[in-house]
C-alpha cells in the first residue's frame, strides 16, 4: 500500500486504517447530532458499519489522484502530527506489562463482556482496541496498535469523555461507574483499580447470570480438610469460641471436641504467669495436672474455669483444723500436707485431704505430756470442724515424735522444699531436717544472738535474720557460716531469696536489697513511715512487697527501686504477705483479724475476710486452690474455693 503522507520526516512505517479520514467518514460526521465536540476521530468509528467504512475508505485510496493526495495530506498530516507531537515512537518506548489483581481483573472482564458493549461496538479484536486489556492469568496484557504513552491516555480520556454524548444510552449513563473518568487521578490505561460501587440497573431488570459471581468464597474448610489440618486450625482459638463453633454442625463438634484441641487450648492458657520466669509446669502442684493420655482437657479446662470464678467472687469454703496448745506463727502447704510451727514448741504435720494430724515433733517433755493428744475433758484434741460445722472426720491420734536435736522455745518461722525442712526458733537456732527420713534433724545452725525471726532458701544457700538485727548466710550442704550480713538499725523481722539477691525488712521503716556473693547493700527502699513485719520477692525478681505497722502495703520495682503502689489495706499492723506469682495476687494477714486479696498489678482491693480469725492473723500462704492462714489463736483456716467443684481432684499432680 502507497504512503497517504509522505513526509521526509515522518517514519517510514505505513499508516493504519484507523488513521485515515476519508469522504464517507467525513459524511458519515456531518450526519450525527453531538452535543458537544468529537475530541478524536476514533471515536466516530465505533458508531460506523465498519466494514462499510473499510470498504470506502479501500475506494477511496484507489481513485486518489495525486493531486486529490496532496491535497488530503494537510488533513492526514495534522491528524498524524497530533500523535507524533504527543507521545515517542511505538518503537522507542518498551512497554510495561503489569501484573493485576484478581478482582480487578474480573471486574474488568465484567465491563468487556456485557452485552451492551458488544452492541455499541466495543470489540475485542486488537485492531479496534482502544486501550489496554488485562492478561489472563500470566498472559501480558493486549496492547492496542499505534498507540502509547500519553497519547493512549489521552485517547482512552477523551473516548470516556465522549461516550455520554455518542452514545445517548440510558444504561450508560445510569452505570457511568463502569468507566473511568478524567477527573479520577488513577491508571487510565488498565483496568486497575475499576470497581463496581453501586449494582448495575440493565435493562428491563433483566441480569445475566453468567455476569453473577461471589466475592466470598464459602467452603466449609473443617468438613472437607483432612482431619489433621482442621484439628491444627482449631488450636488456635480460644475456648469460647471453641464452644461456640460446636454449634456449627456434627462435623465441627465433632473435630471441637478432640482431646488435643483442647489440650493445646488449655495449656496456652492455663501456663501463662504473672511474675514468674516461665509458664507453670505441668505436675509441679501448680493446679496443672501431670501429662497424660487419659487427661480429659476440655474437662480440665472446666473445672480451672468455674475456680477461677470462685477466686472473683469469693466463693470459699472454711475448714478449721484444732490441735495446736498456742498462737501458730508460721506455716507451708502444698497439695498433700501443712507443715505448722507454732509457740507451743512443736511442728505438726497434717494431712491436707484427710484433715487429720499426722506426726508432732518437739521437745521430749512436751510430746511426752498427755495433755497433748486428749484435753482435760477427755476428748481428743485433734479434730477439723467442716463447712456445716461438724466434726468430720473423726477425731485423730497423731504419731509423737523427739529427737535429740530439737528446739527449746518456740517456733517462729520454716520453708521446706521435697528433700529438707529447716526452722526457726526463739532460741536463737535453726535446723535443718531430713523430710525423707521422718524429719530427722541433719544439723543445727548457731551463730544468731537473738530469736531468728524468718528465714529462706535455695539449692545453695540458706539466709536466716534475726532479732539481733543482722543477716546470715549459710552453705546448705555443710552448714558452714559464709556471711553475716549488718546494716539495720533495728530487728530484721522478713528475708526473701531470689538468685543472688536477698531482700530483707526491718523495724528500721527500711527495705534493704543485698548482693548474696560480695554481702554488699545494693538498693535501699524508703517511704514506710513505721517499722516493718513483712515483705515478699515475687518469683523472677521483678516486684517487692513490704508492710508493717504502717497498715499500708507497697508495692515495688526492684530494678529501679519506685514505689508502683501504695495500698491502704488494713486497720492494724499487716504482720503477713504473700505473692502467688502465677497468678498475680497478692494475699495480706493483719492484727484487724482479716484476710485480704489484692490485684499484684493495680492494687485493688479482690477479696476480704473480715474476722474469720477470733483474733490477730499471724501468717497466710495461697496456692492455685486455697488461702491457709493461722493465728494468735491456735486454729489453722483452710478456704477452699474447689471443695464443691465437681473433679477438683484432677488438677492434682
Amino acid at each position: 500500500m502507497k504512503r497517504v503522507c509522505p513526509s521526509e520526516d515522518e517514519s517510514l512505517e505505513p499508516l493504519p486504517f484507523s488513521r485515515i479520514v476519508s469522504n464517507s467518514i467525513r459524511a458519515t460526521i456531518s450526519t450525527q447530532n453531538f452535543s458537544e465536540p468529537i475530541p478524536h476521530i476514533t471515536h466516530i468509528r465505533d458508531q460506523l458499519d465498519l466494514s462499510k467504512v473499510n470498504s470506502d475508505v479501500h475506494n477511496d485510496l484507489v481513485n486518489l489522484s495525486p493531486t486529490q493526495r496532496k491535497s488530503r495530506k494537510g488533513v492526514t498530516y495534522s491528524i498524524r502530527n497530533l500523535f507524533k507531537k504527543a507521545s515517542e515512537s511505538i518503537k522507542s518506548r518498551r512497554r510495561n506489562i503489569h501484573e493485576h489483581k484478581e478482582r480487578s481483573r474480573i471486574t474488568w472482564g465484567r465491563i468487556r463482556s456485557h452485552s451492551a458493549l458488544s452492541r455499541l461496538g466495543f470489540e475485542s479484536d486488537n485492531e479496534f482496541l482502544h486501550s489496554p486489556v488485562p492478561g489472563s492469568g500470566n498472559r501480558p496484557p493486549k496492547i492496542p496498535h499505534g498507540l502509547s504513552g500519553s497519547a493512549a491516555r489521552a485517547a482512552a480520556a477523551a473516548e470516556n469523555r465522549a461516550i455520554p454524548s455518542l452514545l445517548h444510552n440510558e444504561f450508560i449513563v445510569r452505570n457511568r461507574q463502569l468507566f473511568r473518568t478524567s477527573e479520577q487521578q488513577e491508571d487510565g490505561e488498565s483496568g486497575i483499580g475499576i470497581a463496581v460501587t453501586a449494582t448495575p440497573v440493565y435493562p428491563n431488570n433483566k441480569l445475566d447470570s453468567s455476569m453473577v459471581f461471589s466475592e466470598i468464597s464459602r467452603v466449609d474448610f473443617i468438613s472437607n480438610l483432612p482431619s489433621e489440618l482442621a484439628i491444627q486450625i482449631l488450636t488456635h482459638l480460644d475456648q469460647t469460641t471453641l464452644r461456640n463453633i460446636a454449634t456449627v454442625s456434627k462435623q465441627w463438634l465433632k473435630i471441637s471436641l478432640t482431646q488435643c484441641v483442647w489440650r493445646e487450648v488449655f495449656l496456652r492458657e492455663q501456663t501463662k504467669t504473672y511474675a514468674s520466669s516461665k509458664p507453670v509446669l505441668l505436675g509441679a502442684g501448680l493446679g496443672l495436672p501431670s501429662f497424660s493420655s487419659n487427661n480429659d482437657w476440655k474437662d480440665l479446662y472446666r473445672i480451672r474455669e468455674q475456680l477461677r470464678k470462685n477466686w472473683m467472687h469469693g466463693t470459699a469454703e472454711a475448714i478449721y483444723l484444732n490441735g495446736h496448745l498456742d498462737s501458730i506463727y508460721c506455716i507451708q502447704f502444698d497439695e498433700k500436707k501443712i507443715i505448722t510451727g507454732s509457740r507451743d514448741k512443736t511442728i505438726r504435720i497434717w494431712d491436707l485431704k484427710k484433715y487429720i494430724c499426722t506426726l508432732i515433733i518437739g521437745p521430749p517433755d512436751v510430746v511426752n505430756n498427755p495433755l497433748l493428744i486428749v484435753g482435760e475433758d477427755g476428748r481428743p484434741r485433734h479434730y477439723a470442724i467442716m463447712p456445716d460445722m461438724t466434726k468430720n472426720p473423726a477425731e485423730s491420734h497423731p504419731e509423737m515424735l523427739s529427737y535429740p536435736i530439737h528446739h527449746n522455745q518456740s517456733i517462729l518461722c520454716l520453708q521446706y522444699d521435697s528433700k529438707i525442712l529447716v526452722t526457726g526458733s526463739s532460741d536463737g537456732t535453726c535446723i535443718i531436717h531430713d523430710i525423707k527420713n521422718r524429719y530427722r534433724p541433719i544439723r543445727q545452725l548457731r551463730h544468731h544472738t537473738a530469736a531468728v525471726l524468718d528465714l529462706a532458701f535455695d539449692e545453695r544457700h540458706i539466709v536466716t535474720c534475726s532479732k539481733d538485727i543482722t543477716i546470715c548466710i549459710w552453705d546448705r550442704n555443710t552448714g558452714t557460716l559464709i556471711k553475716q550480713l549488718r546494716g539495720h538499725a533495728g530487728p530484721v523481722n522478713a528475708v526473701q531469696l531470689r538468685g543472688n539477691t536477698i531482700v530483707s525488712c526491718s523495724g528500721d521503716f527500711r527495705v534493704k536489697l543485698w548482693n548474696i556473693d560480695t554481702g554488699k547493700n545494693i538498693k535501699e527502699l524508703m517511704g514506710h513511715t513505721k517499722g516493718l513485719a513483712c515483705s515478699q520477692f515475687s518469683e523472677d525478681s521483678r516486684f517487692i512487697a513490704s508492710a508493717g505497722n504502717d497498715k499500708t502495703i507497697r508495692i515495688w520495682d526492684a530494678n529501679t527501686g519506685e514505689a508502683l503502689k501504695s495500698i491502704a489495706a488494713h486497720d492494724n499492723l499487716v504482720r503477713s504477705l504473700h505473692i502467688d506469682s502465677i497468678s498475680g495476687r497478692l494475699v495480706s494477714g493483719s492484727y484487724d483479724q482479716d484476710i485480704k486479696v489484692f490485684d499484684m498489678s493495680t492494687g485493688a482491693m479482690l477479696l476480704d475476710f473480715p474476722k474469720w480469725h477470733s483474733s490477730w492473723v499471724l501468717g497466710a500462704k495461697s496456692d492455685y486452690r486455697r488461702i491457709i492462714s493461722t493465728g494468735q489463736d491456735p486454729k489453722i483456716l483452710i478456704m477452699d474455693f474447689g471443695m464443691k467443684i465437681k473433679g477438683i481432684e484432677n488438677l492434682e499432680s
